[in-house]
């Protein structure tokens, strides 16, 4: 279990609301958990849909966009299958707010403005960005595969650490 909870096969990113305090353009606006980590019996049918999407968009290349799949990327995905959440019965604001106060182990993040913006972009022709300068901006999909390769390779980086110190401090039990 531990090698589980400390090497996930991948994350669900939520995006949070952007934070009135930042620092330089940057916020505490994402919070990382591991589909696979988490009990479903801790979470409500909704919430578990959410994850177990999340954790198939993970485990398949040809579908998801790596290990750190953005809640809206699930959004695109039911969106190419001719759904949307409430398809599936599923109020995706409630289930987020309930992802975000799970008793689970989240790591929160803190993200440039623009990165929090295609974190939480749903939109089937990509994010725009409108500058005070009159310069607009479309996001296209290889930069948002370059903030997911980011997310990532700062999750691979900072979960384990996390995670081993929520196991020495008794937070978490490995058996």
């Amino acid at each position: 279990m531990s090698n589980t909870l400390l090497h996930p096969d991948g994350w669900l990113v939520l995006g949070l609301p952007w934070p009135e305090q930042t620092r330089d353009g940057w916020g505490e606006c994402a919070l990382a958990i591991a589909p696979e980590a988490i009990p479903r019996s801790l979470v409500s049918k909704q919430a578990g849909t959410a994850l177990d999407l999340a954790g198939a968009l993970v485990r398949d290349p040809g579908e998801g966009p790596g290990k750190a799949v953005f809640f809206s990327d699930v959004t695109l995905w039911l969106d190419k299958q001719g759904k949307d959440w409430g398809d599936l019965g599923i109020d995706y604001e409630a289930a987020i707010d309930e992802l975000a106060g799970a008793p689970v182990p989240q790591l929160y993040m803190t993200l440039m403005q623009k990165a929090h913006a295609i974190l939480c972009d749903a939109s089937r022709e990509g994010l725009r960005l409108y500058y005070t300068s009159g310069e607009v901006e479309h996001i296209t999909p290889q930069v948002r595969a370059d903030v997911h390769t980011a997310i990532t390779a700062s999750l691979e980086r900072d979960w384990p650490p996390y995670i081993q110190s929520l196991i020495d401090r008794g937070a978490i039990r490995t058996q």
